[in-house]
């Protein structure tokens, strides 16, 4: 076998991965920069793999970096590959900082997305730790994997439980509707809801002695958050968990109806799961939450 043969069967890998960057960049400094290495590093890189193949794999257009027809095929021949790679290699590093990591599981979407998400920047900062959400409404199986479920409706056998607040409802409108039903009784209210809680406006209804039967429903959206959306638009009434709301209400873009707060007699709770292997960002994720929730509904 000749030399020149054993020259182009042995790819040096680390050109590829310079030459896919150039091409997923079309550019070589962007490359460079993507990869922690100089410009004339990549062009060298690039370089081989030209002379190695006897062919030009990029026209340099300036700054830019456009794949020749040889450049192309090799880039689709082995882009997918470097990119499994990369990730394999992302997840590999991530399994061994698990500890630095925690993942909560929640059975209340608007909930993560009103409070939770806003404010895990502060508690990741303070604890040093990364915090992944996941949303779910099916029940806990013993295969599933997560540190932390905060939840409304469902259990978690054998784990640590921190109750974290009472739910409270409140009846919710625009500023200019709320104007307009301030004359009228909470019977004659145009109502809006969600099926992701449909049973929240008959039990604000029971407690205000009221027959949920005869609200006027404007609307049934599929999620609290898109119901909300349609509230701050002026679409109606819409009886809510108090803390999900908090903000809107400080801000005026929703009013609170007067007398419409009610206990709904559920409790928010976070468990931390028996099998998880950073026990203390576990708790300290608990009791960070149930002092915000504290801290949110004090006002």
């Amino acid at each position: 076998m000749s030399a020149e043969h054993d020259q182009g069967a042995d790819v040096p890998l680390v050109a590829l991965r310079a030459f896919v960057a150039a091409g997923r960049h079309g550019n070589f400094t962007r490359a460079a920069a993507a990869l922690g290495v100089t410009q004339g590093v990549v062009s060298r890189h690039v370089a081989a793999l030209e002379r190695l193949g006897g062919a030009r794999l990029f026209d340099r257009r300036g700054a830019q970096a456009v794949l020749t027809p040889a450049g192309t095929q090799l880039y689709d021949a082995v882009h997918d590959a470097f990119a499994a790679i990369e990730l394999a290699s992302r997840q590999l590093a991530q399994k061994r900082h698990a500890g630095s990591r925690l993942q909560v599981r929640t059975s209340m979407p608007t909930l993560a997305l009103s409070l939770l998400m806003p404010s895990l920047a502060a508690f990741s900062e303070k604890q040093s730790v990364q915090v992944d959400v996941v949303t779910s409404l099916a029940a806990v199986q013993p295969h599933d994997e997560f540190d932390v479920l905060v939840t409304r409706d469902l259990e978690l056998s054998g784990a640590d439980s921190w109750d974290l607040a009472e739910e409270m409802l409140v009846g919710l409108a625009s500023p200019a509707l709320a104007r307009d039903l301030a004359a009228h009784p909470p019977a004659r209210w145009p109502m809006v809801g969600a099926r992701s809680r449909p049973e929240l406006l008959a039990v604000w209804a029971l407690a205000q002695g009221l027959p949920p039967e005869q609200f006027d429903m404007r609307a049934t959206d599929e999620h609290l958050h898109l119901a909300i959306a349609r509230a701050i638009g002026g679409g109606g009434v819409l009886v809510v968990p108090q803390l999900l709301v908090m903000d809107h209400v400080a801000s005026g873009t929703l009013v609170q109806l007067p007398g419409s707060a009610v206990r709904s007699g559920a409790r928010y709770r976070a468990f931390v799961h028996p099998r998880t292997a950073n026990l203390r960002a576990a708790t300290a994720f608990c009791r960070w939450l149930k002092g915000l929730l504290a801290q949110r509904a004090r006002g």
